[in-house]
């Protein structure tokens, strides 16, 4: 099979991973569900080259099986930081574009170091990690992740901004 459909229907069946994991009703059960996603991710990132992705979802997929069993603390929550950014770095086969999931990832983790209890932060945070990685999907050809980072950028503007808080006096 081609590997730009390899990648594209990986990323379509990641799609539907993601969906499932919101319907899981543990955290232990969305993790499962997400590193199954990441699993898919990376198969999709690999088939069309985009490894600096590929270290960043295998990292995550690292990251979530530690949470699942219970394994989680500040040295390894940094240790899976740096790890994935000196892979992303590593691997980064696309110059400037490679680099984007592995900024995305960086910024993502610090905001969630800094601002784990602020849902607004972490939304701000996420809308520039889809961003990222739908410029860094439509670079490898991944057009099903490009889509589905536009749909969840759009949906996080709109809640954004639909919720936004009343400035203080």
């Amino acid at each position: 099979m081609n590997p730009f459909w390899i990648g594209n229907l990986s990323s379509l069946c990641a799609m539907v991973t993601d969906s499932l994991s919101a319907r899981r009703k543990t955290g232990k059960g969305v993790l499962v569900m997400q590193t199954i996603s990441q699993i898919l991710y990376l198969l999709g990132a690999v088939a069309l080259k985009g490894y600096s992705a590929a270290v960043q979802n295998a990292v995550s997929v690292l990251r979530n099986v530690c949470a699942i069993r219970k394994r989680n603390s500040k040295v390894l929550e940094w240790t899976f930081v740096i790890v994935a950014l000196v892979l992303g770095l590593l691997f980064n086969n696309l110059g400037f574009m490679g680099l984007l999931p592995v900024i995305a990832n960086l910024q993502y983790s610090l905001c969630v170091f800094r601002y784990r209890d602020n849902e607004r932060a972490l939304k701000i945070s996420f809308v520039f990690c889809t961003i990222a990685f739908s410029i860094f999907n439509a670079v490898i050809q991944n057009y099903v992740g490009t889509v589905s980072n536009l749909v969840v950028m759009v949906t996080l503007i709109l809640y954004l901004v639909k919720n936004k808080k009343p400035a203080n006096p």
